[in-house]
């Protein structure tokens, strides 16, 4: 079997002519280029990629300082509870079943609102006809 890198190393060299001073002078500024392109890339990721995820870590610090007891949260792991104590490093949420979690701060992905949670009960028309 023939790999692409056994063909490479048995390929005959060629005429290989030496560089002209004009294609010196063509390549002249390179390192300028790179510089360039290095800049722009390291620009790139600071706008795309940095940038944002520090907006989300002050955006998390904010929402854990307005923690209260009786919030409403969904923890990472999809728990949803109501926070009944909070100790400096941890919540101690109650479940739906009444059970109570102990829960680092971290584990809480979302404050649950009032106005997103509670919906609106239309009452059945019992005129309607099946």
């Amino acid at each position: 079997m023939f790999s692409i890198l056994s063909f490479i190393a048995y390929a005959p060299a060629g005429d290989v002519a030496a560089p002209t001073a004009d294609a010196g002078a063509a390549t002249s500024g390179g390192f300028s280029g790179i510089i360039i392109w290095l800049v722009l890339m390291v620009a790139f990721f600071y706008f795309l990629i940095i940038m944002p995820q520090r907006k989300r870590d002050k955006q998390f610090k904010q929402m854990m300082e307005k923690l209260k007891v009786g919030d409403k949260v969904v923890t990472a792991g999809g728990i949803i509870g109501k926070i009944t104590m909070i100790k400096p490093d941890s919540l101690r949420i109650r479940t739906g079943t009444g059970t109570e979690l102990d829960v680092t701060r971290k584990a809480i992905a979302v404050v649950v609102n009032k106005g997103e949670n509670e919906k609106e009960e239309v009452e059945p028309d019992v005129n309607v006809k099946q």
